[in-house]
């Protein structure tokens, strides 16, 4: 070979294996930011979105859980206790049942609908970090608080909230919903 060519050769080869070995290294170190901007995004959603919802919705199922089982308790407490002997003051023997029915429409007004109102704000401020299947959910949870606010303010008559369908089985999906997505995005975060 051509000593000309040899030495031409050395002059070129050394550049372009340096060049090469910087084209490599930005376009790894550009899909590693990438995939780390990728996880950072999966992280807020759980961190901002989904984990707060979720945490919201667990309160208020546990308290509507022990209320359901103190009110059926007290049902069967108070209808053993009709069964046993005739009362001559019902108002006062009725007292302790009717502070239970008196605690749990304090509780609602004072603890679970503003746990409702806070998962509207969680979902209002942070829309952008939900998935498209959680997206639809929005307008169906603004329309149950906004029915409880009315029915709570006495602005809409009992038949009305009847006629609405108004129960909390309509968010079922929804909260279903918030479940998977927490363990979609996890296996995500996780591989």
């Amino acid at each position: 070979m051509n000593p000309e060519l040899l030495d031409l050769l050395k002059w070129i080869v050394g550049p372009i294996c340096t060049l090469l070995a910087g084209y490599i290294g930005v376009t790894y170190g550009l899909k590693q930011l990438r995939s780390q901007k990728k996880l950072d995004f999966i992280e807020r959603q759980l961190k901002e979105f989904y984990s707060p919802l979720l945490g919201c919705q667990k309160e208020i199922r546990t308290k509507s859980e022990i209320r359901l089982k103190i009110s059926d308790a007290a049902d069967k407490a108070w209808r053993e206790k009709c069964e046993k002997k005739p009362f001559l003051n019902h108002e006062k023997e009725f007292e302790p049942y009717e502070k239970i029915i008196e605690y749990d429409n304090k509780q609602l007004r004072d603890e679970l609908l503003p746990l409702y109102h806070k998962m509207l704000i969680i979902f209002r401020d942070n829309y952008w970090l939900a998935e498209p299947e959680t997206r639809k959910w929005y307008s169906e949870l603004c329309e149950f608080v906004e029915i409880w606010d009315r029915c709570i303010s006495d602005n809409i008559p009992n038949e009305v909230i009847e006629k609405l369908n108004h129960k909390e089985g309509k968010l079922k999906l929804f909260y279903q919903d918030l479940e998977k997505q927490i363990d979609i995005l996890r296996n995500k975060l996780l591989k």
